[in-house]
């Protein structure tokens, strides 16, 4: 049986608008809505089964809001700080509310909360509340960690467009809806590293939405990425850098890359057909075509994409480089040849031991390893030095 869960507010679509008041995109310049996401949050706690991360994000708020010495003393300024700053740390740690046997620091680290968040509200509430300005810095730390842990998982798919039909042009419109969005989400004003992280990942959320509803999805997405400015701008001049688009459109990439591989196979053969099709291709002076050439190799050989880049077409681009030998297209296949390790020597098989003495060493031990190999070391894994053999036991006869 389903267990029904009773929320203070009627739909999610309630819960979303919240949200965006109490954390607006950079690019919103209308009113302060904060005041009356604080109002909306206090008619909820009256109806009861408020989430305490939704109450803890008006009560720092209101703080926030209260902090104006011109109407307000700074001994009430810091006594409203430090009482929402401690509700928010009580209700996340405290045993008597969770019914575990844990001390508060335990019960952060298990919750990823940062440990002086438990001893600045030790100090405010056994002795004097802390300066002003420890309070503010701490208030928006604790709005970044609620962001983080409740506000950025609230579903927002329910902002994907609806497709009509199943078909190419249906699903099409769809994407272009959302990378319309994408590429008008931030306006004038420059995001936060974070925030534009955040928005990257729910536009590569909706674009998944999109590619799970429709059986032509897939498919779909990379033609419409390139039919306008999404990969490219249109009005890019020869010798421009793509480091900026590189950087912007990997993550969404490759976050849909992780639900549906087969979009890295649609979206190299894409860009090789734009390339080597096109008739512009032939002219060293098409900045178009450079910016296919720059987007093939950094698919096939950038260390952002080492991971994924077993499922790109190489040999498909190759052979199709090959067959239309137009400017760029000769130029991407001979840069991805000079790539290529040579296959005609193939390595004599050495002794374990012999192997590991010629392996080179550095400083930290990391020389003469793949990305994949050094990516993995970073994390703790490594190879085991040293073999050490041992026997299981004798066996009496």
């Amino acid at each position: 049986m389903s267990k029904l869960i009773f929320t203070p507010w009627k739909s999610k679509s309630q819960l979303l608008d919240v949200r965006s008041e109490f954390y607006p995109l950079p690019s919103y310049d209308g009113p302060d809505m904060r005041s009356h996401a604080c109002a909306t949050v206090e008619a909820w706690k009256l109806r009861g089964n408020l989430p305490h991360h939704v109450e803890a994000t008006a009560l720092l708020t209101n703080a926030i809001l209260h902090d104006d010495a011109q109407r307000n003393s700074i001994f009430s300024i810091r006594a409203t700080y430090s009482a929402a700053f401690c509700r928010f740390v009580t209700g996340l740690v405290d045993s008597k509310i969770h019914g575990q046997r844990k001390t508060m620091f335990q019960r952060a680290v298990d919750l990823g909360l940062p440990a002086s968040f438990v001893e600045l509200r030790h100090e405010a509430t056994h002795r004097e509340p802390p300066s002003l300005v420890v309070l503010r810095k701490a208030s928006q730390r604790s709005l970044e960690w609620l962001w983080d842990n409740y506000w950025v998982g609230v579903d927002d798919l329910g902002d994907v467009p609806a497709i009509e039909h199943d078909d190419s042009e249906s699903v099409k419109k769809a994407f272009r809806d959302v990378l319309q969005q994408f590429s008008t989400g931030y306006g004038s004003v420059p995001p936060s590293k974070k925030r534009k992280r955040d928005h990257e990942v729910s536009v590569a959320a909706q674009l998944i939405s999109l590619c799970d509803a429709s059986s032509q999805g897939v498919r779909s997405l990379p033609a419409v990425l390139l039919e306008g400015s999404a990969l490219i701008d249109p009005a890019r001049k020869l010798g421009e850098s793509l480091d900026e688009t590189f950087d912007t459109w990997d993550v969404v990439l490759q976050k849909v890359a992780e639900s549906h591989l087969s979009v890295v196979v649609y979206l190299a053969e894409e860009l090789v057909h734009n390339l080597v099709f096109n008739v512009a291709s032939d002219f060293p002076e098409s900045a178009q075509a450079e910016a296919l050439f720059l987007w093939l190799l950094h698919l096939l050989t950038s260390p952002e994409w080492e991971m994924l880049r077993p499922f790109c077409p190489r040999n498909y681009i190759l052979t199709a480089c090959s067959e239309n030998p137009n400017h760029w297209a000769k130029m991407l296949g001979a840069r991805l040849r000079e790539e290529e390790p040579s296959k005609n020597t193939p390595p004599r098989a050495q002794p374990v031991a012999q192997k590991r003495s010629k392996k080179g060493t550095s400083q930290n031990g990391t020389a003469n390893l793949s990305d994949a190999d050094r990516k993995l070391r970073e994390r703790g894994w490594g190879p085991v030095e040293t073999w050490d053999s041992r026997p299981l036991g004798i066996a009496s006869i």
